[in-house]
C-alpha cells in the first residue's frame, strides 16, 4: 500500500486540487493558493500537463475553466496526453471545496517529496555499488548534500521570491544600524577595503612563494581571535607545517628553526611559544588537513560548525585547484573540474551564510610582463573563479624578483575585483621568516604586543 501510494502520490488530492481550479471564480482564484505549494513534478504525468496550462492561462491573466484550459491545452498539442476532454470534466466534477485547496496541494507536495526521497535514497544505493573503497567518503558528502537540500523543503528558494516593494520598509530600518563585516583579516588596511559579507567567496591568488598560506592563516587567527568561528581547509600543507606556521606567526619565532626543531629553537623562542599555547589553544579555529576536499566536504564541516557554535564559520581553503568535485570524472579536463568546484562553492556560501576564502595558483603571465606585477585574467585554469568571487586579492612582492629592490620586506595585495568596494592595492608588511604578513601601519606596535 505504501509502495503504490509512493508511485501514484494521491491521484484523489491531485483531482480535487486541479479540479477547484478548473472551477475558480472572479471571487475566489485557488490557483494563487496552489501556486505557494506546489512545485514542478510534484503531479502525475498527465495531471502535471493539465496544471502547466492552468498556470500559463493564470500568468496571463485569463480564466482557467475547462473551456479555456481545454483550448490552451489543444493548443499547445497535450489535450490527448492529458487525458482529453472528458478528462477535464472529471477533474471538474472532483473539485473540492473553497478553502481546502492549499491544504490538498499540501499532501501532493508531501507524497512528491517521499518520491524524491525515495529516488534519492536509490540513487544513492546505486552509486555505493559503482564506488571504489577510497571513494567512499566522497559519495557519502555528495549523498548528504543531496539530502540536506531535500530536507529544506524549498523553503529557502520561497523566502528568495518575492514583490521588491513588500521588504523596503524593513531594508530602510535595517540600515539605520551600523553594518559589521561576518569576517576580519587583521589588517586595517584591507579591512576598510574588502568588508567580507555572508555568501562572499574572496580569492588571495598568486605565484608561488609570493605569501598566499601566510596570508591566510593569520586572516584565520586574525579572525578566531575575534571569538569568530573559523575553518581552515590544508590541502598543501600537513598538520605538523600548519602548526609551525602558526606558533612561528604568533610567538615570532624564526620557521627555520620549527623546522630544524632540537637545538635550533632558542630558550627565549621556547618562553614565547609556551607564552602563546593558553590563546591558541582557547581559539575557535577548527583544522581539517583531508587532501581531498569536495564542496559537499566544505558545506558539511560549515553545517557541522553552525550547530555547534551558532554561527557560520570563516573558511580559508588552501587551495582551490587542488580541491576534486563531488561526483570524481577522469574525462573532466582541469578547467572544467577547477570551473565546477568554482561554482559550488559560491553556492556553499550562499547557502550557508558563510564567508569563504580561496587560495588560487597563478599561471606564468605575470612573469613575462614588465614589473611582474599579477592580473585577475592570471588565473590559473578557469576563468570561472573570476566569475563567482565577489573580491580577488593578487599578492605581488617587489623582493621576490629584485633582491636589492628598495621595497625589500612589502608586499602589495592588489584587490583586481571587489563587488562590495574599490579596487586598489593596499601595501602591507611581509616577514615570512616568521610566517606572516602584517599591517605596516601597526607593525611597530604589533611586535610590542607580540613580545609583552
Amino acid at each position: 500500500m505504501i509502495d503504490e501510494q509512493l508511485a501514484n502520490g494521491s491521484p484523489e488530492a491531485e483531482a480535487a486540487m486541479l479540479g477547484a481550479c478548473l472551477m475558480a471564480t472572479p471571487a475566489y482564484d485557488p490557483v494563487a493558493d496552489a501556486l505557494q505549494v506546489i512545485a514542478d513534478g510534484d503531479l502525475s504525468p498527465a495531471n502535471e500537463l493539465v496544471w502547466a496550462a492552468i498556470v500559463r492561462l493564470h500568468s496571463a491573466s485569463k480564466p482557467t475553466g475547462v473551456p479555456m484550459v481545454e483550448a490552451e491545452l489543444r493548443r499547445s498539442g497535450d489535450l490527448e496526453r492529458a487525458g482529453g476532454a472528458v478528462r477535464l470534466s472529471q477533474l471538474a466534477y472532483a473539485a473540492c471545496g473553497n478553502g481546502e485547496v492549499e491544504a490538498y496541494a499540501g499532501l501532493i507536495h508531501g507524497y512528491a517529496g517521499l518520491r524524491r526521497y525515495e529516488a534519492t535514497l536509490a540513487r544513492g544505493l546505486q552509486v555505493a555499488r559503482q564506488t571504489g573503497p577510497a571513494d567512499v567518503p566522497d559519495a557519502i558528502r555528495a549523498l548528504q548534500a543531496d539530502l540536506d537540500y531535500l530536507a529544506a523543503g524549498g523553503t529557502e528558494e520561497d523566502s528568495l521570491y518575492g514583490r521588491m516593494g513588500d521588504d523596503l520598509d524593513d531594508h530602510l530600518r535595517d540600515l539605520e544600524k551600523p553594518t559589521e563585516a561576518s569576517a576580519v583579516t587583521g589588517l586595517l588596511d584591507l579591512d576598510a577595503a574588502v568588508k567580507m559579507r555572508p555568501g562572499n567567496v574572496i580569492v588571495v591568488a598568486g605565484r608561488p612563494a609570493m605569501g598566499k598560506s601566510a596570508l591566510t592563516l593569520g586572516i584565520a587567527l586574525a579572525n578566531a581571535a575575534t571569538g569568530r568561528a573559523t575553518l581552515v581547509h590544508s590541502m598543501e600543507m600537513g598538520k605538523s607545517e600548519v602548526t609551525n606556521r602558526i606558533l612561528a606567526a604568533r610567538a615570532r619565532v624564526g620557521l627555520h628553526h620549527l623546522l630544524d626543531g632540537g637545538p635550533a629553537i632558542e630558550d627565549g623562542e621556547w618562553t614565547r611559544m609556551m607564552r602563546a599555547l593558553p590563546d591558541l589553544k582557547q581559539l575557535p579555529l577548527w583544522m581539517d588537513y583531508a587532501a581531498r576536499v569536495s564542496p559537499s566536504r566544505v558545506r558539511s564541516r560549515i553545517k557541522s560548525l553552525t550547530r555547534e557554535t551558532g554561527q557560520p564559520p570563516l573558511v580559508i581553503i588552501d587551495y582551490l585547484q587542488l580541491m576534486g568535485t563531488d561526483q570524481p570524472n577522469s574525462r573532466q579536463s582541469a578547467y572544467e573540474r577547477v570551473s565546477d568546484v568554482s561554482r559550488e562553492l559560491k553556492i556553499v556560501a550562499e547557502e550557508t551564510g558563510a564567508v569563504i576564502i580561496c587560495c588560487a595558483q597563478l599561471n606564468r603571465g605575470s612573469e613575462h610582463r614588465e614589473g611582474k606585477k599579477p592580473m585577475v585574467s592570471d588565473l590559473r585554469d578557469s576563468g570561472q573563479i573570476e566569475q563567482d568571487a565577489s573580491a580577488i586579492i593578487l599578492l605581488h612582492r617587489e623582493d621576490a624578483y629584485e633582491p636589492f629592490s628598495p621595497r625589500a620586506g612589502e608586499v602589495d595585495l592588489i584587490i583586481g575585483k571587489n563587488r562590495n568596494g574599490p579596487t586598489c592595492t593596499v601595501t602591507a608588511a611581509h616577514q615570512l621568516h616568521f610566517g606572516r604578513i602584517k599591517d605596516m601601519a601597526r607593525d611597530d606596535q604589533q611586535e610590542g604586543t607580540d613580545d609583552a
